[in-house]
């Protein structure tokens, strides 16, 4: 996808360059950074000064050729951050409407309406009335309307914002299986890196209406101009992993890397058929030049400093233990412990620092 814009708006001006080819495209800032201005452009529903906006090579705005399609020949599909359902339909009627729309005949996939209720565990609530949906509901029947007409590109404003942290963390896992499941383009828009890790192949960092970075996120989000934007916001490694055992008794389950790394998280059931991601905030791993005993965490391994990046007194290490894990600790904490690129440590992790988001 080709992004070019410029959108004049009150406080400052959206300039924007940037050209991707993900599955899922994050677009990631602090509230009041433009996001949800750029995603209304790419939808056809912002006025754009200047620029070029492409799909899959189908120009749908370019201001040097007079190009400005409407909203309705974009086939852009839109989920705002309140899901917008049509409160005086039923949920089967919601996720119908739009399902039997004209596409403009470069996609010839069929996506069933069957296949979509059941990767987003909705078929029960088909006969409910949208007013009787929770919010996690909600926002499911939404993704399912927007999937089912077909577009050639899913818009995402904040679909999670307004849910709580454990309905985020349930309601994460639907978003991984459309990705996986019907290859459909995403731009996701967030402020919160635990959902830019965990769906997003490639982000962009907006700040003011500015393109402060791009790339993959792992490794945007450890670059300079990332640290000093997420200070202060919660920092979390994600990882894919896979079931290996669990242990009722011991109250733990074990996982592995998928470079064999094995670890322990809280106790859940065997997991079937499906992929795994867990996760662990920076802040939660200690750090310890020397191999700790007579500890009660049950993960303790053995790693290599890559990088360590300093900023506002804080400290971000990146650590190569079987995975990337990112340990945030205080500057001080560098120089007491005389941490430096290449020299060896060791990861500490409690079995009920992980939690698991699918």
């Amino acid at each position: 996808m080709l992004l070019r814009c410029r959108i004049a708006l009150a406080n400052f001006e959206i300039n924007v360059d940037a050209s991707f080819d993900a599955g899922v495209t994050s677009i990631f800032g602090p509230s009041g950074s433009g996001k949800t201005t750029i995603l209304d452009a790419i939808a056809g529903l912002r006025n754009v000064m200047e620029g070029e906006i492409e799909i899959n090579g189908r120009t749908l705005f370019s201001s040097m050729r007079g190009i400005n399609l409407s909203p309705h020949q974009r086939f852009v599909g839109y989920v705002p951050q309140e899901g917008a359902l049509f409160p005086h339909l039923s949920v089967r009627k919601n996720v119908l409407f739009g399902a039997d729309r004209t596409t403009d005949g470069s996609d010839p996939k069929v996506i069933s309406a069957d296949h979509v209720l059941d990767v987003l565990d909705i078929a029960n609530l088909l006969d409910r009335p949208v007013t009787k949906l929770s919010g996690g509901e909600a926002q499911r029947v939404a993704l399912a309307r927007a999937i089912l007409s077909r577009p050639q590109l899913l818009l995402l404003d904040e679909p999670l914002a307004a849910l709580d942290v454990g309905l985020k963390e349930r309601i994460l896992p639907y978003l991984g299986r459309v990705r996986d499941e019907f290859s459909i383009p995403m731009i996701y828009v967030t402020h919160n890196l635990t959902e830019v890790l965990t769906l997003a192949g490639w982000v962009l960092m907006i700040r003011q209406g500015r393109l402060l970075a791009q790339g993959i996120p792992r490794e945007v989000l450890r670059s300079p101009q990332a640290m000093m934007q997420i200070s202060q916001a919660q920092f979390e490694n994600v990882f894919a992993v896979s079931f290996v055992e669990s242990d009722r008794s011991a109250g733990r389950t074990k996982v592995r890397l998928e470079s064999g790394q094995e670890l322990f998280i809280p106790y859940f059931p065997q997991w079937q058929n499906r992929s795994l991601q867990i996760r662990i905030s920076a802040d939660d791993i200690l750090l310890s030049t020397q191999l700790p005993e007579g500890i009660s965490a049950g993960n303790v391994l053995p790693g290599v400093i890559k990088g360590i990046e300093l900023f506002d007194g804080q400290a971000i290490v990146t650590v190569a233990a079987g995975a990337e894990f990112y340990v945030r600790v205080t500057a001080s904490a560098v120089s007491r412990l005389r941490l430096a690129e290449h020299a060896p440590v060791f990861l500490i992790m409690k079995t009920r620092s992980f939690g698991l988001l699918s």
